[in-house]
């Protein structure tokens, strides 16, 4: 295999090999989530942003004859401010003339999908989710519509697995289309949906594919995504191509956290992207490398709603990739198709009862027993054993079973009101050990938010959050439901436990 990173302009083979290392990590894990971008809709023939924006400018200038019109969507387009320009085209052309013309450009009807989507449809075995910006329905299709499709972020998108989420809308819904990048931080301003999506990009990896130099906005989506992680995000990866590295734009990006796979395209393929692909995704024993510390790919992975296990077989089938006629811009890149088996789940009870540790004020004791009450199904099959200092027999000294139950237990669950945030020992002792057990691997620290109070800032604030969408109880009409919800995201992480003990 040829070397990747041979020039004076990308990092060296080792610090390659050992991101790489890393991004095959990510995969094994199971919370990958791939980030698409406009090249899977130049693989297929589609128009690029760029290309789309300079057809619009013809068409501003046949239907308009308006020189000073064209003349500015045509300047925001040689600036690379293409949704600028889609808004000065829409502006110029009218909404129902600007959304017919973009329809009929980007429609994907009669089209294969590309090697591109079916090499993403073929990792979907331990893909978690699927981000994308493209509008057509390429992706979908590749998955064979076994995937939920969503075009709006929702709050509770951290619940969630096997969707595609369209970030930019779909192409026949064209009120859904997101355009501009104010609009795009308008659709995420509801407090619960921008905590939904905070809560996936700073719990999961992601892996970028599909952008490059034409793509004006990336780098302002990056910083979004950036500003959305938190501050100790999970390892973010970016596969693209060389030559849309300038070296201020190299540096920004690595100052902002992210681990990039350059990769040259000295005769046009992107074939070295498939040698990425290939090397990240293949069965093997890990490396040992010494150009990279190793760190921990998550904290506990963020609770899930994925169906229940069944007798029916999981496995998905290989596709056979035709080969490859299209013409590609240096915004594609193509990874390669990869079969990948689903994680099997854990059907047994663990061996003994996992502990279960509820940090509360005693003003929450109501609430602590209704959650305790809910758990009970989870109790009596024995999968966990819950403990808090209700269960201190007579004459037990209370400071010490309480420091060795919350030094020994693999669940700490913290309910979280503003008299936990008051009380100096549920927030400097009780708070502060769960978080450094946390940090080390040790236990498993989950939030249950049971009024509204303002915990965003806690060092516990990075971590997902019950009920989904850090929803407290307190304002759900029906509390069984907060409840349910709650016991269902705990169970969640119980039988992730089981697989992966810390």
């Amino acid at each position: 295999m040829s070397t990747l990173m041979d020039n004076a302009n990308t990092t060296s083979a080792e610090v390659d090999a050992a991101v790489i290392e890393e991004l095959h990590e990510a995969f094994e894990s199971g919370e990958l989530v791939l980030f698409v971008g406009g090249g899977i809709s130049a693989a297929a023939g589609l128009p690029t942003w760029r290309q789309l924006v300079d057809l619009l400018v013809e068409r501003v200038r046949e239907q308009v004859g308006d020189d000073v019109v064209t003349a500015e969507v045509a300047a925001l387009a040689r600036s690379q401010r293409y949704s600028e320009a889609l808004g000065a085209a829409e502006h110029a052309l009218g909404a129902a003339e600007f959304n017919a013309f973009v329809e009929d450009a980007l429609d994907d009807e009669g089209l294969e999908p590309p090697r591109i989507a079916l090499a993403i449809a073929a990792l979907r075995g331990k893909l978690r989710a699927v981000l994308t910006t493209n509008l057509n329905h390429l992706l979908e299709r590749a998955f064979g519509h076994e995937w939920e499709t969503m075009w709006r972020v929702t709050d509770d998108v951290a619940w969630r697995r096997r969707f595609i989420l369209k970030l930019h809308g779909t192409l026949k819904e064209p009120g859904s289309w997101v355009f501009a990048r104010e609009r795009f931080l308008a659709s995420i301003a509801a407090p619960d949906v921008r905590r939904s999506l905070t809560a996936v990009l700073s719990n999961c990896p992601v892996l970028f594919i599909g952008f490059g130099r034409a793509d004006g906005n990336f780098d302002e989506m990056l910083s979004d995504i950036h500003a959305l992680s938190g501050s100790s995000p999970p390892p973010r990866f970016v596969i693209v191509p060389s030559a849309s590295l300038t070296p201020y734009r190299r540096t920004m990006l690595g100052d902002m956290g992210f681990l990039l796979l350059p990769y040259e395209t000295p005769d046009g393929s992107h074939d070295r992207a498939l040698e990425i692909l290939e090397r990240m995704s293949e069965p093997r024993a890990r490396a040992a490398t010494t150009s990279r510390p190793s760190r921990s790919i998550l904290p506990p992975p963020i609770p899930d709603l994925e169906l229940p296990p069944s007798s029916s077989p999981l496995g998905f089938p290989a596709y056979e990739l035709p080969p490859d006629s299209a013409g590609y811009d240096d915004t594609v890149t193509m990874p390669g198709a990869l079969g990948a088996p689903r994680r099997d789940r854990a059907s047994e009870p663990p061996a003994s009862p996992i502990e279960v540790f509820f940090s509360y004020s005693e003003s929450n004791r109501e609430l602590r027993d209704k959650l305790e009450t809910h758990l009970a199904i989870l109790k009596r099959k024995g999968v966990i054993r819950g403990w808090h200092d209700g269960e201190i027999g007579a004459g037990e000294e209370r400071d010490r079973a309480l420091a060795e139950h919350l030094e020994t237990a693999k669940v700490i669950l913290l309910l979280i009101s503003a008299d936990f945030l008051a009380s100096d020992f549920c927030y400097d002792v009780e708070m502060q050990k769960a978080i450094e057990r946390h940090e080390r691997g040790e236990a498993r620290v989950i939030p249950v938010i049971l009024d509204a109070c303002d915990w965003e800032g806690a060092p516990f604030g990075r971590l997902a959050s019950l009920p989904r969408g850090g929803r407290p109880v307190t304002s759900w009409v029906n509390q069984s439901e907060a409840f349910t919800d709650i016991a269902k995201g705990i169970r969640k992480q119980v039988e992730q436990l089981t697989q992966n003990p810390p």
